[in-house]
């Protein structure tokens, strides 16, 4: 069921505390035991649709952001837990992580669903587990790679300027507001991945169509 052409990546159900889902899980029957078996739960009932234009890796970031500032405190594992992986999908999206803080990411999330006290605590990591489960390549491609497919992650982001069709007119150059495109008039300009912050400024001051995101 795709929308304006684009596929059908993934559906998260039950709320924040909820898996999310594959294509092949669409005739999945909606009820309480077949969606715990898959790592999901029915939860609020709700569900997200998402596309192929969404990061898997950052919306379990985005769901444990909210989950952890729900924690009550009351026990350690979710209260600690729930931060430290906070702490490492914040990593993975902005390209610092390491294989080793995936192993750790996955440990803790068991510990954490195993041993917390309530509810919120024992699926605080369903959006982590799920993802790691049904879309792990994603994640290994953000760390690894240092690439995310869905472009989303600005941190993982590169700009650069195609040699073949930049005119040298210095435009760029100018609107950068870090100083990262150096070259000659009349001549490519190319861009100093150091010190460029991707805010895309540049690419939309090319009257040459000559700067791309890849």
């Amino acid at each position: 069921m795709p929308v304006d052409g684009k596929k059908f990546k993934a559906v998260q159900i039950g709320g924040p505390s909820g898996g999310c889902l594959t294509e092949q899980h669409l005739d999945l029957p909606l009820d309480f035991d077949s969606l715990v078996k898959v790592g999901a739960m029915i939860g609020s009932g709700g569900m997200v649709v998402m596309d192929e234009d969404t990061c898997i890796v950052e919306i379990a970031r985005f769901f444990m952001n909210f989950t952890q500032n729900e924690s009550c405190g009351k026990c350690v594992p979710c209260r600690e837990g729930t931060k430290r992986m906070l702490e490492i999908l914040e990593k993975i999206v902005a390209g610092k992580a390491s294989m080793r803080d995936l192993n750790l990411l996955e440990e803790l999330a068991h510990t954490v669903t195993e041993t917390s006290l309530c509810g919120l605590g024992k699926t605080a990591a369903n959006p982590v587990l799920s993802t790691l489960k049904y879309f792990r390549d994603e994640y290994i491609e953000h760390i690894v790679d240092k690439k995310c497919r869905a472009k989303v992650c600005q941190a993982l982001k590169t700009i650069r300027i195609i040699p073949e069709l930049c005119k040298g007119c210095s435009k760029c150059s100018r609107i950068c507001p870090v100083n990262a495109i150096e070259g000659k008039i009349k001549e490519a300009y190319i861009i100093n991945q150091d010190k460029c912050i991707k805010c895309g400024a540049c690419i939309e001051s090319c009257a040459f169509a000559a700067i791309e995101e890849v």
